[in-house]
């Protein structure tokens, strides 16, 4: 008779889903990305002990109380986010420290073995660049992009009926929009999130963009920019999304690409949404 202890102890050493940890998950990521690594980043953990084996994964634009909590509810106690928890860009504990609404937010996290991290920088430096994939998917324009750029031709429409097509797939409530609703466009630039007033002039100059849609701007600069443009008779126009509704689909979209890669771990997208409202 054979003895089948070798085979059993390897059998027992081979990592399940059920041992992983949040720390192995972010190795994970960073082996599967196709880009490099860097050590300056803000893609590291904000709250929890990496070390804690996970249940389900969360991911989502940002991770508010709101998201934590039905993140809880759901059983899923590692929450992957692509902007800040803590208030600030860098998260630093330490700028917040005295705000009773930071330590109740950190006690909440530590008090249910949750374990927040996350994905910002490399999320964008991955080809292709997840956030604009997710965005892209839903606004189905994949099919007039000029390339692998930020430009786009689509069918012509009038500003009035890119705004509609933004509120019906975006659920967008709060867009700001300046041009002639009646203006009709078929060049477009993208710059999503805030990505800053360079890059919105850089794309403003560019022959192929007419009508710019961006995350958020500096009400001073794009914005007076576009307003000018057109009183000279420039055809141009601008709408503002927000910043959640214009990166937040990019977090949809990473979390079917980390369930490509752990298919019997519960991995799922909760939307924090725009928390802006109109009257």
């Amino acid at each position: 008779m054979k003895r089948l202890y070798p085979l059993v102890l390897i059998f027992l050493t081979f990592p399940s889903y059920s041992q992983l940890t949040a720390k192995d998950i972010v190795a994970k990521i960073k082996n599967e990305v196709n880009c490099d690594w860097s050590s300056q980043t803000v893609d590291t953990f904000k709250a929890g002990n990496p070390g804690t084996e996970v249940s389900g994964v969360a991911t989502t634009f940002m991770a508010t109380m709101e998201v934590l909590k039905k993140a809880n509810a759901r059983g899923l106690n590692f929450v992957i986010t692509h902007e800040s928890t803590f208030y600030s860009h860098t998260d630093n504990l330490k700028t917040h420290k005295e705000s009773p609404i930071q330590q109740e937010k950190l006690k909440y996290i530590e008090d249910n073995n949750m374990v927040v991290w996350r994905f910002h920088d490399h999320i964008y430096r991955n080809d292709p660049d997840m956030i604009y994939q997710g965005v892209l998917d839903k606004f189905d324009w994949h099919k007039y992009r000029n390339g692998e750029g930020v430009t786009f031709t689509i069918p012509e429409m009038s500003l009035e009926e890119i705004v509609d097509h933004i509120k019906k797939q975006f659920g967008a409530k709060t867009l700001r929009i300046i041009g002639d609703p009646k203006e009709m466009f078929t060049k477009v630039g993208m710059a999503l999130g805030a990505s800053g007033s360079g890059s919105h002039f850089a794309r403003l100059a560019n022959p192929d963009v007419d009508l710019l849609i961006v995350g958020e701007t500096n009400e001073w600069e794009t914005v007076p920019y576009v307003q000018d443009a057109i009183e000279l008779g420039h055809k141009k126009a601008l709408i503002v999304m927000g910043h959640a509704d214009s990166e937040e689909a990019g977090m949809d979209f990473f979390a079917g690409w980390l369930r490509s890669i752990y298919q019997d771990l519960e991995i799922e997208f909760i939307e924090s949404g725009n928390p802006y409202w109109s009257k």
